[in-house]
C-alpha cells in the first residue's frame, strides 16, 4: 500500500511538471529526493521543481558544514537526472554570520500555474534584533531559482558597510569565475559558477547599481566562493532587500548565454563539433574555451551529435580545446567573435600517446610483513608492482586507480620497487625505482613525522614534504585538510604532486579534515570504507589511532559520532597495555588562534577528553589552525601542527588559555617524533617563513630550525 501511495504521488508530481508548472512541496518519501554524489536532502525537507531543474531546501534541522541552521539550498540537479553535485549555499553576511531559520512555509505550491514560492523566516546569527526573511521563487519555465532576502534592523544600532551576500559551496563541481576561469580570487564578475561532470551551477544577480544604472556584478573578496551582492549602510529601524539567481544547467556556456540575454549584452554564438582522430563524433565530452590571455572563458558539453555552443563576447580571440582526462586535442578550433553566429572548424581529439601516473605511486598502508602501494593514471590500464628480488604483484583491474596489497614481506627490510602500467588503450609507462622499508618487529627506536593543513598552496607543501624526507621516518601522518576541496579532482592532483617524492618511499597515513568534505575521492585515494574514516595500527610498543572529528563538526551526525566513539573505546581497551598511545584527528579541543574570532572549546572535547584521560593517552596531534601550539592538560600533551602549506594564521589571544606551553605563528613546519623504550622526544622543525597568506609564492625557505622540543619519559 505504501509503495502504491508513493507511486501515485510521483505520478502526480510528474504530470504537473509535464504541463510546464513549478511545484513546491514537503518531501514525504525517499523517492522524492534528488540523489547523487553530494545529495544531502532528507524526508521533511522541501522540493522545488519544474520540467528543467529540481532543488531541495533543507528543513530547519537539516544542515551541515558551515551552515548553522536549515532553510538553505542543499541539492540541485537537472530535472529527471537524480544527479546532485552541489554541497550547499546559504545566506551569508560575512564570516560566519548568516540567516538562522525559525520558520519555513510554502507560500505557493504552484498548483495555480504560477511561480512556486517557499518562505524562510529567521534572524541574524550574530546580531540580536535583525530579522531576516528569504523567499525562494521558481518560475514554471526557468532554469534558475530566484532568491530574495529582506533584513530589518531593530537592534538599536547603525551598521556601516553591512555585507549582503551568500556562501556558496559547489561540492563536486569545480568553481569558476567568468573572467578568471578556475582561478578563484578577488574579482568582480557577472557569474560565479561551477562545472561538474554533466551539470553546472551558476550564481548571479539582477540587482541594479544606482551609480551606473546597470545590473550589478557580484564581488568575490578572497579565495572562497562567497559572493557579495552589495554593501549598505544599515541603520536602526530600516530594511534592506537584495536579489540573486541560482542557475542549474548542463554546462557553464548555457548559463552564460542566459545571463548575457538578461543583461542585454550582445554576443556571437559559436557553434562547433568534436570528433576523434578517426572522424567519429564524440558525445558528452567537455570542451574549454580560452580567451586571448589563455584563461578559461567557458565550458560546454557536446550533445549526442558531438555539437556544442558557446556565447562569445564580440571581437574577442578564442581557442577551443577538449577537456577530457586522458585525451588530448590534436586540432584546436579558433574563433574571432564577429556577427551573431559563427561556425568553428571540427575540434579533433584522441587518447594521449602515452599514459601518465598523476597520483603516486604512494605507499598507502604498511606493516611488519606487508605494504599497499597505490597509484592513479590518466588513462585506464592494467598495472603491476615489481619488487626487486621478490616478484610482480597486481590487483587484476583495468582502471585509473589501483591499490596493490603485497604480503609475505620480512620485517624491517628495505625493498626496491617500480610500477609498470599496461598498454590497453595507449602506450604504457613505468615509474622510476623507489625504496620502502617494512615496519620493524621490535624496535628499540623508531621515528615518525606528523604535519597537517597542506590545502591551497601546493608549492609550499612540496617544500615541506621534501624537507621531511631528510629525517627518514618510518612513516608519516597527515593531520587533515590535505586539499582545499576534497570533491575537486584537480585539487587531489596537486596534492599528490606535492607528496610525490615523500609518499613513494615512506608509508603515508592520513586523518580526515573538514576540507576533505567527506568526499568519495578521499576514501578512494586511501582505500578506506566510505564514511568510516577512523582506524588504528601499531609500531613497536606504540599504538596509533586515527579519528575523524568531522562526523560531528561538519556532517553533524550524532549517530556516526556515537559509533566512532564506541569504536575508540573498544580499540583503547584492546590496546590498554601499549607503552605509548598516540591519537591523531583534525580539529583540536582548544586553540589560542583568533584569526576568525574566538571559536571556543570544540564539542568533541565532551565526547573524547574523558576517554583519553582514562586510558592515559601519551599525546594527541591535531591541525586545523594554521600555526603551531601545544597544550599540557591533565597529563596529556595536545599538539596542533597546521603548517604544512596552507595560508598561515597570525592572530592569537593576548592572554593564552590555561595549559598553553608554546605558540608559534607564521612558519611552515612539521613534527619529528623519536620513540625509544623509555622516552619519546618531540622536535618541531620550521622550514619556511610566510611573507603573505594571500599568494602561493609569498614564502621564504629557511634553514631547518627547531621551534619547540620536549620529552615524555616512561
Amino acid at each position: 500500500m505504501r509503495k502504491l501511495l508513493t507511486a501515485l504521488i510521483l505520478v502526480a508530481v510528474l504530470s504537473t511538471l509535464i504541463f510546464g508548472a513549478a511545484i513546491a512541496k514537503k518531501i514525504t518519501s525517499k523517492d522524492e529526493l534528488i540523489g547523487g554524489p553530494a545529495a544531502a536532502g532528507k524526508i521533511g525537507d522541501y522540493l522545488m521543481a519544474n520540467d528543467k531543474i529540481a532543488i531541495i531546501i533543507g528543513d530547519k534541522d537539516n544542515y551541515h558544514g558551515y551552515m548553522k541552521s536549515g532553510g538553505n539550498v542543499l541539492d540541485a540537479a537537472l530535472a529527471g537526472t537524480h544527479y546532485d553535485l552541489l554541497d550547499e549555499f546559504h545566506t551569508y553576511f560575512g564570516w560566519p554570520k548568516q540567516l538562522i531559520a525559525d520558520k519555513i512555509e510554502i507560500v505557493n505550491d504552484g498548483s495555480n500555474g504560477k511561480a512556486a514560492v517557499i518562505k524562510v523566516v529567521g534572524h541574524h546569527s550574530h546580531i540580536k534584533g535583525i530579522s531576516v526573511t528569504s523567499w525562494y521563487i521558481l518560475d514554471p519555465d526557468a532554469n534558475y531559482l530566484k532568491i530574495v532576502t529582506k533584513l530589518t534592523n531593530h537592534s538599536g544600532k547603525d551598521y556601516k558597510n553591512f555585507t549582503l551576500g551568500d556562501a556558496a559551496f559547489f561540492g563536486y563541481a569545480r568553481p569558476f569565475l567568468w573572467g578568471r576561469g578556475f582561478s578563484i580570487n578577488k574579482a568582480d564578475t557577472l557569474l560565479l559558477g561551477a562545472q561538474g561532470d554533466g551539470v553546472a551551477y551558476g550564481f548571479s544577480t539582477t540587482e541594479y547599481d544606482p551609480a551606473t544604472g546597470k545590473m550589478r556584478k557580484i564581488h568575490i573578496s578572497y579565495i572562497f566562493t562567497d559572493p557579495v551582492i552589495k554593501k549598505v549602510d544599515f541603520n536602526n529601524g530600516s530594511s534592506v532587500t537584495y536579489e540573486r539567481l541560482f542557475f542549474v544547467a548542463k554546462d557553464l556556456a548555457t548559463i552564460q548565454k542566459e545571463i548575457l540575454d538578461m543583461r542585454g549584452i550582445s554576443y556571437t554564438l559559436l557553434k562547433g563539433y568534436v570528433v576523434d582522430d578517426k572522424g567519429n563524433t564524440l558525445a558528452g565530452v567537455p570542451v574549454e574555451v580560452y580567451d586571448k590571455d589563455g584563461k578559461v572563458y567557458s565550458v560546454a558539453y557536446t550533445n549526442a551529435s558531438g555539437e556544442y555552443e558557446v556565447p562569445l563576447l564580440h571581437n574577442g580571440n578564442y581557442t577551443v580545446k577538449i577537456d577530457e582526462e586522458g585525451m588530448e586535442t590534436v586540432k584546436p578550433a579558433y574563433a574571432l567573435a564577429v556577427g551573431k553566429v559563427m561556425f568553428a572548424k571540427p575540434l579533433v581529439a584522441k587518447f594521449v600517446d602515452k599514459n601518465e601516473i598523476v597520483w603516486g605511486p604512494y605507499i598507502n598502508k604498511a606493516g611488519k610483513d606487508f605494504v599497499e602501494i597505490s597509484w592513479r593514471s590518466i588513462v585506464p590500464s592494467s598495472g603491476k608492482v615489481v619488487i626487486e628480488g621478490v616478484g610482480s604483484f597486481t590487483d587484476g583491474k583495468v582502471a585509473k586507480l589501483h591499490h596493490v596489497r603485497i604480503t609475505g614481506l620480512k620485517p624491517g627490510t628495505q625493498y626496491t620497487y617500480k610500477v609498470v602500467l599496461g598498454s590497453e588503450r595507449t602506450a604504457g609507462v613505468e615509474s622510476k625505482e623507489y625504496t620502502f622499508r617494512t615496519f620493524e618487529a621490535n624496535p628499540d627506536h623508531f621515528r615518525f613525522v606528523v604535519y597537517g593543513d597542506t590545502r591551497t598552496y601546493n608549492k609550499r607543501h612540496r617544500l615541506v614534504a621534501d624537507r621531511i624526507m631528510k629525517y627518514h621516518p618510518a612513516f608519516v601522518i597527515h593531520g587533515g585538510d590535505l586539499v582545499m576541496d576534497g570533491r575537486i579532482l584537480s585539487d587531489w592532483n596537486g596534492f599528490f604532486w606535492a607528496i610525490k617524492n615523500l609518499a613513494a618511499e615512506y608509508p603515508y597515513f592520513t586523518a580526515h579534515g573538514n576540507h576533505e568534505y567527506n568526499s568519495i575521492y578521499y576514501y578512494q585515494a586511501f582505500d578506506l570504507p566510505y564514511n568510516h574514516a577512523w582506524y588504528s595500527f601499531d609500531y613497536g610498543d606504540a599504538h596509533f589511532i586515527i579519528q575523524n572529528a568531522d562526523v560531528l563538526l561538519m556532517q553533524k551526525s550524532i549517530k556516526l559520532m556515537k559509533a566512532e566513539t564506541e569504536w575508540v573505546k573498544r580499540d583503547l581497551e584492546a590496546h590498554k597495555n601499549a607503552k605509548y598511545i598516540f591519537i591523531i584527528y583534525h580539529e583540536p579541543f582548544w586553540t589560542n588562534c583568533i584569526e576568525y574570532g574566538d571559536e571556543g572549546e570544540s564539542p568533541t572535547a565532551t565526547w573524547w577528553e574523558p576517554i583519553f584521560e582514562k586510558y592515559h593517552v601519551t599525546a594527541v596531534f591535531n591541525s586545523h589552525y594554521h600555526m603551531y601550539e601545544r597544550f599540557y592538560v591533565n597529563g596529556i600533551h595536545y599538539i596542533t601542527t597546521g603548517g604544512g602549506g596552507a595560508p598561515l594564521y597570525t592572530k592569537v589571544r593576548s592572554k593564552f588559555l590555561p595549559g598553553t606551553q608554546k605558540v608559534v605563528t607564521g612558519l611552515h613546519h612539521f613534527i619529528v617524533v623519536d620513540v625509544y623504550k623509555n622516552k619519546v622526544e618531540f622536535k618541531v622543525i620550521a622550514v619556511a617563513k610566510q611573507l603573505s597568506k594571500k599568494k602561493e609564492d609569498a614564502f621564504q625557505p629557511i634553514k631547518d630550525t627547531i621551534i619547540d622540543e620536549f620529552t615524555i619519559k616512561k
